[in-house]
Formats: C-alpha cells, sequence, structure tokens
C-alpha cells in the first residue's frame, strides 16, 4: 500500500505542476504539498486484487469545521490550535489562477499514466457541499466488565488500539482492535478478533500466525508483533490487578514505556529512582503548582507522593512544562537512572511518545484524571505552564507503585 500511495500521490503532483502550480511534492505517507503547506491527500484501500483510491485537493478550507469532521485530538480545537492548523494548510485557489477543469484534465491523464489506464468518465468539480456538523467524537470504548482491559500502542504506522474481557479461565471472550492505521484487506482486525476468540495468553501469537499463513496481508508501519505486543500488555494488566489488589479501569491507567521491549510494568517500577509528577495535579491556590518542589503540607495528593517517595529514597520531580520534561528526562539519561514512575494524560503520552523515546529510559506512566488540558481544549496553556484547571492522580495506586520501588531498592 505504501508503493501505491506513493505512486499515486507522485501521479497527483505531476498533474498539478502540468497545470502550472509551482513546488508541489509528495510528502510520505500519503500528503501533497505546495510551498511547504498541506494541499492534500490521497487514501487507498484494498480488497483482494481491487485497489480502491480517493484524493483529496483543497478548493478552500473551514479550518474548524474541517479539524470535527475529521476526528482530531481535542487539543488542536483550541483557537491557537485552528490558527496553527491554517498556516499548514493551503488551497489551490491560493496557489495558482489556474483554470480547474484543466487541473481536472490533467490530473486524470497522469494518474491514468502511472495506473496504464484510460480516462473513461470525466466527472464535474463539486461546486458546493450542503452539511450538519453533529458533535462529539467517536472514542475507543471498552464493555463494562470487571475483567476488560484496554491499551494503546505507538507505532510507525500510527496507534493500535486495542481492548479485550477475559472469561474465569483468563481466555479471551471478547477483543477489539483498531487504530489509525494501513491494513489489507479491510477487515483484516475483525479476522483477528476471530481467531483470537478463546485463546489464552499463550496461544494469541500462534493463532495470528496461522491466520496469516493462508491470507494476502499487509499493515502499513508496523507488524504481527506490534498487534501481539500490545495484547500481551492487556493480558499484563490483568496481572496487575491481581498483584496490587486494584479495578481493571485501575490497570488501564497503567502505560508502559520500554523502548527495549524487555521489562514489564512491575519489572519497570521495581527498578525506578525516580518519579515524575504533572504541575497541573497541584492545587490551583499552591503557590509551589509551577514550582519544581513542595512544601508537604498534606493538603494535597501531590504533596502525600513526595511524602511517601522522599521517604522511600526516590527522588521527585514537578514537571513544570515540556520544555521543563525534556530537560529532566535528559538529566536522568545522564545520571544512568535505571528506571522510573510518571504520571500524565494519556493524550499526552500518544502525542509525545517520541520524547520519551528519545530519552530511552524504561517508565511506567500513570494516567492522570479530572481536568485535564486536552479535554478542556487549553493545551498550548498547559504547554507554557498557565494551565489553571486541576487534573487527579490515583493516591492509592500511585502509592502502591511506589511501594513496589521501595522494596526493591531496600533489597539492593
Amino acid at each position: 500500500m505504501a508503493q501505491w500511495l506513493e505512486r499515486l500521490c507522485m501521479a497527483v503532483c505531476n498533474g498539478l505542476s502540468s497545470s502550472g502550480y509551482e513546488n508541489v511534492y509528495f510528502h510520505k505517507p500519503n500528503d501533497i504539498y505546495a510551498n511547504n503547506r498541506k494541499l492534500g491527500s490521497v487514501y487507498v484501500g484494498m480488497q483482494d486484487d481491487v485497489i480502491v483510491a480517493n484524493g483529496t485537493l483543497y478548493r478552500s478550507l473551514d479550518i474548524s469545521t474541517m479539524l470535527r469532521a475529521l476526528r482530531v485530538p481535542k487539543e488542536k480545537l483550541t483557537v491557537d490550535g485552528i490558527h496553527a492548523a491554517g498556516l499548514h494548510f493551503t488551497t489551490l485557489q491560493k496557489q495558482s489562477t489556474a483554470d480547474l477543469v484543466h487541473l481536472k484534465q490533467s490530473l486524470a491523464r497522469f494518474i491514468a499514466q502511472m495506473c496504464n489506464l484510460e480516462t473513461l468518465v470525466h466527472t464535474p468539480w463539486i461546486d458546493s457541499v450542503s452539511h450538519s456538523p453533529r458533535g462529539g467524537h467517536e472514542q475507543f470504548r471498552e464493555p463494562d466488565h470487571d475483567r476488560t482491559y484496554s491499551g494503546f500502542l505507538a507505532t510507525s504506522g500510527g496507534v493500535l488500539h486495542g481492548s479485550m474481557t477475559l472469561d474465569d479461565e483468563l481466555r479471551i471472550s471478547s477483543a477489539k482492535i483498531g487504530g489509525n492505521v494501513y491494513v489489507r484487506p479491510h477487515h483484516l482486525f475483525k479476522k483477528i478478533q476471530s481467531v483470537w476468540y478463546g485463546a489464552s495468553e499463550g496461544e494469541i501469537s500462534q493463532r495470528l500466525e496461522n491466520l496469516l499463513y493462508d491470507l494476502r496481508w499487509e499493515m502499513s508501519g508496523f507488524t504481527p508483533g506490534h498487534v501481539t505486543k500490545l495484547f500481551h500488555r492487556l493480558f499484563e494488566r490483568n496481572r496487575i490487578a491481581q498483584q496490587l489488589a486494584i479495578t481493571a479501569s485501575a490497570a488501564n491507567s497503567f502505560m508502559v514505556h520500554d523502548p527495549d521491549g524487555a521489562m514489564d510494568a512491575m519489572e519497570i517500577a521495581a527498578q525506578a529512582e525516580a518519579v515524575l509528577v504533572p504541575y497541573c495535579a497541584k492545587p490551583a491556590w499552591c503557590k509551589w503548582r509551577h514550582k519544581d518542589g513542595c512544601s508537604r503540607c498534606g493538603k494535597c495528593d501531590v504533596g502525600d507522593i513526595y511524602d511517601l517517595a522522599g521517604r522511600q529514597g526516590l527522588k521527585v520531580t514537578t514537571v513544570k512544562n515540556f520544555e521543563h520534561l525534556q530537560q529532566t528526562l535528559k538529566t536522568l539519561k545522564v545520571q544512568d537512572t535505571r528506571c522510573y514512575i510518571g504520571m500524565c494524560c494519556n493524550n499526552f503520552y500518544i502525542k509525545h511518545e517520541d520524547a520519551f523515546r528519545a530519552a530511552d529510559i524504561p517508565a511506567l506512566l500513570l494516567d492522570i484524571a479530572g481536568a485535564n488540558c486536552y479535554d478542556l481544549l487549553q493545551e498550548q496553556e498547559a504547554y507554557s505552564g498557565k494551565f489553571i484547571a486541576e487534573s487527579a492522580i490515583d493516591l492509592e495506586v500511585a502509592a502502591k507503585v511506589i511501594n513496589i520501588a521501595h522494596q526493591s531498592n531496600a533489597c539492593h
């Protein structure tokens, strides 16, 4: 699929250039740019031996409506986010005064040449579109069950999401796989979900291998190993829930960042030497909210974590903003920190997984609850350290994780 995307995008670029558009180029995996701004995209789907391609070039843009229609993350829907998106995109009319009828013919000619096909039908340009925006974003939902575990895994091909429910014998009674990724055939994830029904953790790799052996399949930018890795993480959540005596929902708040893929959550916790907490979990009235430190007055969960971790020999740092996080991670790397425990919302981790990966330190991250900058559309304020709402830390879960680190350090 990556090859077809590139070939189709290059055909579109050639069609644009032939019609007088300048500085047009293909940006992997599927975007068309003109003068360093996004002018459109091409998408492909594959079923059996049939390729279905769909392309979009922008004639005009309503940025706010477009971002909502495309279900982009909420953090991009702030005033600053919408303005930034507007600087990222461009339109045909801004790039050239070329005749659109000629452009249509040029595009059809170059795409047909690339595919070694004839152009059979000339379709008219659509001059107007009526729409009724529908609010809300479709989320990856999980059923309500005592042993339902969900999570995600960032890959170079996109973010994979998974959810599963275990029966009394710890076998999969239901599973769901999704993500902003390219796969073929289009129902590949449904096939995987089906063959995994009734599987134990030790059986999922072999069942997936058997399925793919007789199937023409493709995963663009990720592998079957990533899918099984995600579900091993979900099985791990069950063990975490049992070991720490917490609910499945609490176990779902764990995010394992392991660059080498060799450690599980409890191993990382056991070797942790530092704890990172977000400033947004401190009370808005606290004079320490935007400072790295804590008076340990006992009036908030962050103070309790400082007290608990401090008494057990773990260094605690309040992350004041994104730049401070990058600086802190670099410092931990220089100090040869084995592992660390952190707290942040999953939206932040997904968006900035590359920053955690660059630090190259295993981490066990706990999702925070309550008001966060992504839900309140105040991402820019949060990055600069000016977010005023308060997030919440599950103190009971955090204390149990910190205690694991203390027990291990005491043994050393």
